[in-house]
């Protein structure tokens, strides 16, 4: 009796398409950022480039190690084929740190052909991120389910409130990839202290340290995510029930520690 035919996902996870891969070697990305969402991953995509040495795919999010791996890999390597010179290429699909199905096997994928990348997980508040996710999804889809919903709803549970699980997200890919090539920063640490962050972050990446041009006349981030923060602006933010947050905090305040405890961080950095 004939085995069962592997689809295309499972040759990749078994390695077969190498000989593929290897053909765009020199134009693949060599470090991505994986989320997380709502948290200036789009900032930061936008004004790496802007350094002389980096250059960002179009788009920005390919998700290629999960819901677009059957696009195959001429289809990425197309994504970066611009960037072929610069010495390090990237991309920012936040979709690959969430606990959606499409990306369950994506740190694996990732690895199999790639494990020399370098990772950049962006986190925030995780309430805030949650907040923000909600709206921006609501922004698209007005039929999108109430915010008293969150862990009710399955979808909703899985995308909104599980991206902010950042350790429990952190650890599959931790599974692959040795902690020195993963690069963790908060959202508000960028924000607050944007030359800092950026020099650490290029400095992780192995480029120099050149910022200015990153930043506005003031020494800030330029405004970058109009786009999003549109669909944001049509949603009214919505307010914390005190049994919902009490729930939700019950659920991800543990994790919160345990990643705040693993960047260094106070515990009461995010005051949860």
């Amino acid at each position: 009796m004939s085995s069962p035919k592997k689809n295309h996902l499972q040759k990749g996870l078994e390695g077969e398409h190498i000989n593929l891969v290897n053909q765009y070697r020199d134009s693949l990305p060599n470090f991505i950022i994986i989320g997380a969402a709502k948290s200036a991953t789009t900032t930061l995509t936008t004004i790496l480039p802007l350094h002389q040495d980096i250059f960002i795919s179009k788009p920005k999010e390919p998700k290629f190690f999960g819901r677009n791996y059957k696009k195959g890999w001429d289809w990425y390597a197309s994504r970066f084929e611009a960037g072929k010179d610069y010495a390090l290429r990237g991309e920012g699909s936040t979709m690959y740190a969430s606990k959606l199905k499409k990306f369950r096997h994506t740190p694996e994928l990732m690895h199999q052909y790639l494990p020399s990348l370098k990772l950049i997980y962006l986190v925030r508040h995780p309430l805030d991120r949650i907040v923000s996710q909600w709206r921006h999804h609501r922004g698209r889809n007005p039929n999108c389910a109430n915010f008293d919903e969150l862990l009710s709803n399955r979808h909703l549970r899985r995308l909104v409130v599980g991206c902010s699980m950042y350790y429990q997200r952190l650890k599959a890919f931790r599974e692959f990839y040795p902690d020195d090539q993963i690069h963790c920063m908060t959202f508000e640490d960028l924000i607050a202290e944007p030359k800092q962050s950026l020099q650490k972050t290029l400095k992780f990446l192995g480029v120099k340290p050149q910022i200015k041009q990153m930043l506005d006349q003031n020494g800030l981030l330029p405004r970058e995510n109009e786009a999003g923060a549109k669909g944001r602006d049509n949603v009214e933010k919505p307010k914390w029930n005190t049994e919902l947050k009490a729930k939700v905090l019950r659920k991800i305040k543990p994790d919160a520690e345990q990643m705040l405890t693993y960047m260094d961080k106070p515990l009461n950095y995010w005051n949860l």
